[in-house]
Formats: structure tokens, sequence, C-alpha cells
């Protein structure tokens, strides 16, 4: 009996000691203000009540504060992440690269042209980058003609430096600057621009006669010309020339017995250009007279081209080869005389395969002779000197006129007028007959 009040009295002591140690619960608590004292490591619960702790340090390092509620900031600022804040503004989030000034610089100017003469000056563009560019170049053209406007290209000469060359002809004795103006791009992005004032060299205008052809050149020489019927009362002149550094576009004679001139078909760069040139000027004509500037001379070249009209009505203003009318005379007579070869045979051996081909000869024969045949011009058509698109025009038709169409180029064709004048039209401004 004794030893079972003993086992009970142990039990109560145990859950005693256990019921005065704090809960996890009552430490999560924020509104309990209160400090738990430590019980030592080798201490046991035991029923026997330990004595307090005396010493106060030893105190205060056993008692720890019950931990503070965490803010949702405090929270934010202690987990990591690698998102960006949204309400960070994009300029400090990504990196900008910064567009660095080009330098232009301009070299090798000379220092004197004369008015009609090409020049040319160096580009230099510094990008200050090693980035790829696409290069945009203007040029103020007030009193300069740029000639190679259309194929300019930037070379890559080293880190980040470009250079390029333009060709210019000054058309004034005022012309004193030029303004060049560069845009570089990236992806389709203007990324940069810059511009430079650039001094023309010394300008020297030209005295001459009448004749003059507005012409500064290294040479011209004057191929082939032919003179023919422009129509029933005037003459038209074609000179085939060709020219070294020129601007043959430039050709233009300020006679008064000139009553109307041009330059068509420019084949070539102002390196090496040749063109067509043709003045329309009265039948009391007697010579083509013109003069040009020699560069490598310094002097200035005459020509006189005796004007000598040929009876050919359907000549072609743009074929100057006299081989072509040979080679068409030659091509006639071999059609003709195999047509008769055939047509002897035929007559000797009795054969009608002979008479076939005598047969097929002789309409090829005619069928060259005018291939194409007679046609309808439609009103208001213009009517050019040359089969190009910005050949000049002498003649608009008023109403629908029958013509003869003598070939063709391209979509162009040659026609003949009733009263002798050749010109050529698009062939959708013709109905064939």
């Amino acid at each position: 009996m004794v030893k079972f009040f003993s086992i009970l009295l142990l039990v109560l002591n145990i859950n005693a000691a256990q019921r005065s140690e704090p809960s996890i619960f009552d430490m999560m608590d924020g509104d309990r203000e209160k400090t738990i004292q430590s019980t030592p490591k080798e201490d046991v619960p035991s029923a026997t009540p330990q004595p307090p702790i005396s010493n106060p340090d030893i105190s205060q390092k056993l008692v720890s504060p019950q931990p503070e509620r965490i803010t949702p900031e405090q929270m934010r600022n202690i987990i990591p992440t690698n998102e960006p804040d949204i309400s960070i503004p994009d300029s400090q989030i990504y990196d900008s690269v910064k567009a660095k000034d080009v330098i232009l610089k301009a070299v090798n100017m000379p220092k004197n042209a004369i008015i009609g003469e090409i020049f040319s000056v160096d580009i230099l563009a510094d990008t200050q980058s090693d980035f790829d560019f696409e290069f945009t170049t203007t040029v103020d053209e007030t009193n300069i003609k740029w000639l190679n406007s259309k194929n300019l290209k930037w070379i890559k000469t080293d880190n980040g430096v470009y250079t390029t060359t333009l060709h210019m002809i000054a058309k004034s004795i005022e012309a004193k600057s030029l303004r060049v103006s560069l845009n570089l791009k990236r992806n389709n992005q203007d990324y940069q621009n810059a511009n430079i004032n650039i001094f023309l060299p010394r300008l020297k205008e030209l005295r001459s006669d009448e004749n003059f052809n507005h012409i500064v050149a290294d040479s011209l020489e004057v191929k082939k010309f032919k003179t023919t019927k422009f129509d029933d009362i005037n003459n038209i002149m074609v000179v085939e020339i060709v020219g070294r550094n020129i601007d043959i576009s430039a050709f233009d004679i300020q006679n008064k017995t000139i009553l109307k001139q041009g330059v068509d078909t420019i084949v070539g760069d102002f390196g090496l250009q040749s063109a067509y040139y043709f003045a329309v000027f009265k039948p009391n004509k007697k010579s083509l007279d013109f003069n040009y500037y020699n560069l490598s001379r310094n002097k200035f070249e005459s020509f006189s081209l005796p004007v000598s009209v040929e009876d050919d009505d359907v000549s072609t203003q743009i074929g100057l080869n006299p081989k072509q009318s040979e080679f068409s005379a030659y091509k006639d007579i071999a059609i003709y005389s195999f047509a008769g070869i055939f047509f002897i045979l035929a007559l000797l051996r009795r054969r009608f395969s002979y008479f076939f081909v005598a047969a097929i000869f002789v309409a090829l024969g005619i069928y060259t002779y005018n291939p194409f045949g007679k046609a309808t011009l439609k009103p208001n058509v213009s009517v050019s000197i040359l089969p190009t698109q910005n050949s000049t025009i002498f003649y608009t038709s008023l109403a629908q006129e029958n013509v003869e169409i003598l070939g063709d180029k391209d979509d162009y064709r040659k026609i003949l007028f009733n009263d002798g004048k050749i010109g050529w039209v698009k062939k959708d401004d013709l109905f064939k007959n």
C-alpha cells in the first residue's frame, strides 16, 4: 500500500513540472510579453523544485526575448529573387549605348578647277565605334552636279573609319562651298547624323565662241556621224561620240542655226563614256561645227562635220554603222539567190519539193523586206528621236495617223510617217493594221 502511494506521488510531481514549462504555441503569441528561463541541459525534471539562479549575468544570457512580428517589407528584403522590380525605370535595368559623335573630314580637294571640269574630294568618316552601319549621303547640289550619287560606296579602312570619294562638276562661278550630310543607321534605326561644309576650289570660267559645246574633258572623239532628212524641210545629224573624264550629258551648242538638239543613249560612267548627239537644222547648213576644252592639252579643240544628206528614208537615227545597210543588201541577195537556185532545180528535176523550198525563200525575202507592215498611230502620242525613255520628243500626234513600222527595239517601234519623218513610239501606241 505504501509502495502504491509513492508511485502516485511521483506521477503527480512529473505532471506539475511539465505544466510549468512554456509551450511552443505560447512563444508564437505576439500579445504575450514575458521572458522564459532556460533550464540547464544537465537538469532532469524531478519532483524536487530547483533553486533560482542568483547570478544576474547568467540570467540575462539564458533569457531570450520573444521575436517581433516581421513586416512584408522586411520579408521582401530578406527573400532573394532574380525578378526585377517593375517599379524601377528601364534606364536602371537595361544598359544603354550612347551614340558617339561622327567626325567628318575632307581631303584631297584640288585648289583650282574649271566650270564644267570633273573634280573629286575624299570624305573620311570616323564613327568612333566598331559597329557596322548603313550610310545615307546627301549633297547640296545648288551650284554643283554630283556625278556618282547613284553608286556611292563607303569603304571601311580602319577601326571605325570609313572613306568615300565624291565626283562633281561646278555649274556656276557662284559655287563657293559644298555641304555634305551623313546619316548612320543600325537595324533600320537612325543612330547618328553628321554634317560638313567643304570649301570648293577656285573656279575659272572659260570664254569661247557660240560653237563651244560646254564639254571639259581629257579627250573627246567623234566615232561616226550621219545626216538624213528629218522631215520634208529640215535635216538631222546624229553623231556618235566617246570621251574620257567627261560628262557627255552637258553637250550643248548654243548656235542659233540649230533648231533642236540633245544627247541620247549614254553608256558608261564619267571615266569612259559614249553617247549619241543629234542636231536638227535647216537644209542650208553646210557643216556642224563645235569645240570643247581639252584638259590634257589645256586648249580648245574644234570639229567640223560636213552635212551630206543621205537619201535613205528608212534610216534610223540610232543605227550609224554603215555595215548595217551592207548586211541588209547581202542578206537580200543571198535569200533570192537560194530561191532562184531551187526554182531552177525544180524545173530540171521536176520535183515538187524544190518548188516548195523556193517558195519558202521567196516568202522569207518578202517578210524581211518589211516584217512589220503598216499600223495606225493613236492620238496624243509623243514621238521621240531615239528609242529611250528620256529621248527628245519632236512630234505629238493630234489624231490617228497611218504609219509604216520599220523596226523594233525592246518595247519601242520605229515608224515612218507619210511626210518622211522617222521616229520611235511605244508598241502600245500603235494599232496593227
